[in-house]
């Protein structure tokens, strides 16, 4: 019989929860897994996951706001708060739909993507459970979370109480279904691994435990060809960021192709603001086409994109917008591979970072030493191990999970 594999996205937006994973549950697939996807958004990727006739599932996410917590997180655990953790009752329907889901599909693996509920469930169900993401979105749990803003004073007392009320909330949840209570949250919320489908180069946490494995970028998803030569830059935007008309407009003056990807936009406005040398669309472009021969990358900073082109090789100009594309830019700046432009900063300074991510050679040398430092086969390799973490998961072999240091 047929292992069967659940994927799971519960928090954050965007492609870079599930899009980057397609690979992995296509492999699965191919080996004769039956694959099934659970997301926070089932617009993201509609059209691909159709073609392969898996089932998708609505997530359980959480509906609840509560006061008292803040807006701007300062580690993992304070997520989880606004995610359900904060109310035992909250938590308790969410494991419940979870749970509800397994009983429905029955997975033998479940692999979670940014789902701390979820992994809560599986651990409540039995069912074991591998992370994969980011190093962001898969932090080292221990005692606490790492932060994720600055220390400011009285903030470890808050994270403090923040860990206890979490803990509290979960173990209200075992107590209800009747099953012992956890010692701490990383029993539940780490599962039996952690897959890393990036670089420690721009892991934000340098601190990881044996069960975290740096495995790489997997293999982008190969999309349809696009019209027209390739771009000599490609830019990923998105409508809500304050510098996407400074961005749009330096890319429009700079005389150079562009392949520009906003998927908040409409087809409509694309088309109207796309010229000969921009082309600019709603819909994704094929990545590798676009990274095998531009000269710089312009985005708002999702993982992905900035993973992808410093594997390539290629300089970037990073807009950040969240906390987590923040943490994200300061690696690559510190890399020497790019220039970042904060929400915050004035407009001109990005028609400013992109002249000189163009035209002085150190950003695209930098960038060009962290392609150096992969195999060239970095994506078969990811890809390879992470399938075999999946099978040694479901029928445990010799094979462990490790931490490979760069």
């Amino acid at each position: 019989m047929a292992n069967r594999v659940l994927f799971g996205w519960e928090l954050g937006e965007g492609n870079g929860h599930l899009r980057p994973y397609l690979s992995l549950l296509h492999e699965l697939a191919g080996r004769g897994w039956e694959v099934g996807v659970a997301q926070r958004n089932t617009a993201v990727a509609a059209n691909e996951l159709a073609a392969t006739g898996w089932p998708v599932f609505q997530s359980p996410v959480c509906q609840n706001e509560f006061s008292g917590i803040s807006s701007t997180p300062a580690n993992f655990t304070e997520a989880c708060l606004a995610a359900g953790f904060a109310h035992a009752e909250s938590l308790l329907g969410l494991v419940g739909g979870w749970r509800a889901l397994f009983r429905a599909y029955r997975p033998d693996l479940v692999v979670a993507n940014f789902a701390p509920s979820l992994m809560l469930a599986s651990h409540a169900s039995g069912v074991p459970a591998l992370r994969i993401g980011t190093g962001f979105n898969c932090p080292p749990h221990g005692s606490r979370p790492p932060l994720i803003q600055a220390w400011s004073p009285g903030l470890d007392e808050r994270l403090e109480r923040a860990e206890t009320h979490a803990l509290k909330s979960a173990n209200s949840v075992m107590r209800a279904l009747g099953l012992p209570a956890l010692t701490g949250l990383e029993a539940a919320l780490e599962g039996s691994g952690t897959l890393l489908a990036t670089i420690p180069a721009i892991d934000p946490f340098a601190a990881r435990p044996v069960t975290h494995e740096y495995i790489g970028p997997l293999p982008a998803s190969r999309l349809a060809s696009t019209q027209g030569d390739p771009p000599e830059i490609f830019a990923s935007l998105r409508m809500d960021h304050p510098h996407v008309e400074a961005a749009l407009q330096s890319l429009r003056t700079s005389g150079l192709r562009v392949w520009a990807y906003v998927p908040d936009a409409t087809p409509a406005w694309c088309a109207r603001i796309s010229t000969g040398d921009m082309q600019v669309s709603s819909q994704p472009f094929d990545l590798p086409t676009a990274l095998g021969t531009c000269r710089a990358v312009v985005t708002y900073g999702g993982h992905s994109v900035v993973l992808a082109a410093l594997v390539a090789g290629r300089p970037l100009l990073l807009l950040p917008g969240t906390g987590e594309q923040e943490l994200t830019a300061m690696k690559v700046t510190s890399l020497g591979a790019g220039i970042a432009v904060g929400r915050d900063e004035r407009p001109a300074r990005v028609a400013a970072g992109l002249k000189r991510i163009l035209q002085e050679a150190a950003f695209t040398e930098a960038a060009r030493r962290i392609e150096t430092d992969q195999s060239p086969d970095v994506g078969s390799r990811a890809l390879a191990r992470a399938v075999e973490a999946c099978e040694a998961t479901v029928m445990p072999s010799a094979v462990s999970l490790k931490v490979v240091r760069s």
